[in-house]
């Protein structure tokens, strides 16, 4: 991938500082906080954050499976599970120039029949579209979450939804799949 793609934190706006904190207690983050201190990276808007690049060593080490889309597709959400491992959840999200209030919009009656929307339901479906787009991030963007139980998920979506399981320990992709289809 030649761009790295651009990164977004999820973290608490009040105690940034603290949640880099708790980050580097864990065994492999203290590493690659101490290669960032010693890279002079750290506290630097310049250098990349200990979430920044686990993100891009993952993304250098993944192999999509079968089906998959070019990297820069997809919005790549982290977070570190219980056990110790990253989830990643990467998502195709639909395209501002493609949403479904522009295909049309129309309301099934009683009867059976159908009329065109009006402009107070156009909008209330532009707002769940942005707040789809919001939950499932931007092509080619990288973010870290948290909480893992706030990663985007979605049902079906077969290829347009990879889970990829990283192991810090191992320093390798335990799995890279793709959601079901019905």
């Amino acid at each position: 991938m030649g761009n790295a793609g651009w990164f977004a934190t999820c973290t608490s706006a009040r105690e940034p500082v603290a949640a880099i904190r708790g980050l580097r207690e864990t065994r492999p983050m203290r590493i690659v906080f101490a290669l960032a201190l010693c890279g002079g990276a750290a506290c630097s808007q310049q250098g990349a954050s200990q979430q920044e690049r686990v993100m891009r060593a993952i993304e250098k080490a993944v192999q999509l499976p079968a089906g998959a889309r070019p990297l820069d597709q997809y919005s790549r959400n982290y977070a570190s599970r219980p056990d110790g491992k990253i989830v990643g959840i990467y998502v195709i999200s639909q395209p501002a120039d493609a949403q479904a209030s522009e295909d049309g919009c129309e309301v099934m009656l009683k009867d059976l029949g159908s009329r065109p929307c009006n402009e107070a339901e156009k909008a209330e479906i532009a707002g769940q579209e942005k707040a789809a787009a919001d939950l499932f991030g931007q092509a080619d963007q990288s973010r870290w979450f948290d909480d893992y139980r706030d990663l985007p998920r979605m049902l079906d979506g077969g290829c347009d939804l990879i889970e990829i399981v990283f192991d810090p320990k191992s320093h390798r992709v335990q799995s890279a799949l793709c959601n079901g289809e019905a």
